[in-house]
This record gives structure tokens, sequence and C-alpha cells, in this order.
């Protein structure tokens, strides 16, 4: 069995709200091993975030009026926004994903169904701020914990450079050698 991430409870808590509305999605996962896109510190590049994502298929009932593909949408930690974004033929997002910013990072789940059925409609998104979910205060504690950890590697291995620059190797994130490299020394 898969090691619980913070997030998932959360996330649980989503999927559940949506299948109980009838809008499932086609396929979705949740994540601790992608980059983190927004550093601009000595961990950008190397950093790690906790993510999930749900897709919803061109082939789903309740995709009426919306993107023609489907819509895939996207948590991440550290965004403080759920983010959205309509799918290709191909499956891949159309573009890059759009914030949502009626939905923080801990919208009640029932706030995110509204939304995704609204996407799937093709109809304007809920007007306000979406409410904070109150069972994830231990969630988010869980999330800041975990964050906490990942940048906090004095002891961990450190990665070094053809340029001779340094840095940390998050513990999470597995860092491909390069095709001239094949130990993985750089």
């Amino acid at each position: 069995m898969p090691q619980q991430l913070p997030h998932d409870p959360y996330i649980t808590a989503v999927i559940d709200a949506l299948t109980a509305a009838g809008l499932a999605p086609t396929e979705w996962w949740t994540s601790d091993t992608e980059i983190d896109p927004y550093r601009d510190d000595d961990y950008a590049g190397v950093a790690c975030m906790l993510t999930a994502v749900l897709l919803w298929d061109d082939e789903h009932p309740a995709l009426t009026r919306g993107p023609r593909y489907g819509i895939g949408l996207v948590w991440d930690h550290p965004a403080e926004q759920w983010q959205w974004a309509p799918r290709a033929a191909n499956g891949h997002f159309d573009r890059d994903p759009d914030f949502l910013p009626r939905l923080g990072r801990y919208s009640h789940p029932d706030t995110v169904t509204a939304t995704v059925r609204a996407l799937l409609a093709g109809t304007p998104l809920p007007d306000g701020c979406a409410p904070y979910w109150r069972p994830a205060d231990s969630v988010r504690i869980a999330v800041e914990a975990w964050a906490a950890v990942e940048i906090d590697w004095p002891s961990r291995p450190r990665l070094s450079t053809n340029e001779g620059m340094t840095g940390p190797v998050p513990s999470r994130c597995v860092i491909a050698p390069m095709p001239d490299d094949p130990e993985g020394q750089r």
C-alpha cells in the first residue's frame, strides 16, 4: 500500500464530494515528487512540492458545453489556489493552467465541486470566495511539516554541477543522471 501523503485526506474529501455530485474525475492522483516551479531561491530546480491532479476526459457525462476534450484541475503546495486548464486531443493540458482565485488551497470540497460543474458545463464560475474547509486544519499542519522537512537539508547530500555550484538534493526528489554522467555525479 502506498504511503499516504500529507494532502491526501483533503484531496480524498474533494474526490468524495465530486463523486457524490456525479462528477467523479476520470483519473486522479497525488504526488510529492514534482519539482516546485514556484521557487526562486537556492532550492529552485531541486525542491519538490505536493501536488494533486484531477482529470475529466472528453467522454465524461457532465462535460456538456465545456472544453471539447475535458479539463484538468491541479492542487499544488505551495500555490495558494487551485488551478485548471482545458485538455487537448492528446490528453495533455492545452495550455498552462490558470489559477482559480476563488478556490483557496483548502477550499470546501462542495465549492470545488461547484467550480468543476461550471467548468465542465462551460458556464460562468460561481462568484465570491470559497469557504475554508475546517477539517483541513490537520492537513494544513501536516503539509507545513512536510514542507519544513523538504527544505531543511543540512545533512543531506549535495549536488555538484559543472559550473562548480552546489546545492542540496531533496530526499524525495529523484535527480536523473545526465546522459554523459551515468553515475549521476553532476
